[in-house]
């Protein structure tokens, strides 16, 4: 099995960008990304490793990198390895041909040697032919459980970034943020009713957004309150306890 390269039109979240990213301007991951990309970079020899816990925005930069490369010209591929380590870790054979790859969930191979090998070998030709890496976990190089001391070494030398779960104030200001770059009005007290009833799971906040942004534009509707409970099937019995 061949892994599928990601098109920007298609497979990529075309509203997951390093400059949609909540707090870009003030994120040193975001700035050295912008850099590291850049195709004249002769920034570090070594790959970019992001970690931090589910909703901090790992995959969101990884997506970003690749919108990011695909803009400049430059090939790409993100593999979700949480995914693909059943299958034959051969599908890293040949990667370096590409100008970025992006390994995600890099946690998921802890329990796997081969895959270990072959990703520390694949970090070794990226290096060798000057080609750009970005790899995202939960946690730090040594909390993966990872068992390969080489692997382990070459992913400490990363520039690393750990990135922040946000506040609820923040993630209020994230799903405003993302409505209006749907030209969508989030008020604040609808947000602030979303937050108070869904899971503060960032990527579960926004996937309800998606679905009010496509119920706003078939009803042609403002998020009030009253259509977000007539929408996701609150009614106010249930939905103001």
């Amino acid at each position: 099995m061949q892994p599928t390269q990601f098109t920007l039109a298609v497979t990529l979240p075309d509203d997951e960008t390093l400059a949609s990213f909540y707090g870009a301007e003030q994120s040193p991951a975001v700035a050295y990304l912008r850099t590291y990309l850049a195709p004249d970079s002769i920034w570090s020899p070594h790959g970019v490793y992001l970690f931090g816990a589910s909703g901090s925005g790992k995959s969101h930069l990884l997506y970003a990198a690749c919108v990011a490369a695909q803009e400049q010209g430059l090939t790409s591929q993100l593999l979700t390895l949480d995914e693909l380590h059943h299958y034959s870790p051969r599908m890293l054979d040949n990667l370096e041909q590409l100008d970025l790859v992006c390994l995600d969930n890099l946690q998921a191979i802890a329990g796997d040697m081969h895959w270990q090998v072959a990703v520390f070998d694949l970090y070794n030709r990226m290096l060798e032919h000057g080609k750009k890496l970005v790899l995202v976990a939960n946690g730090a190089p040594t909390e993966l459980g990872i068992t390969l001391p080489d692997l382990v070494s070459r992913l400490q030398a990363c520039t690393a970034f750990q990135l922040r779960l946000l506040s609820d104030d923040d993630k209020q200001k994230l799903l405003q943020q993302k409505a209006k770059l749907r030209g969508l009005e989030l008020p604040d007290e609808t947000a602030r009713f979303l937050l108070n009833r869904l899971q503060r799971d960032t990527r579960a906040l926004l996937d309800t957004l998606d679905q009010l942004d496509k119920a706003s534009m078939q009803h042609q509707r403002r998020l009030t309150i009253p259509f977000v409970k007539e929408v996701l099937g609150w009614h106010s019995s249930s939905a103001d306890v």
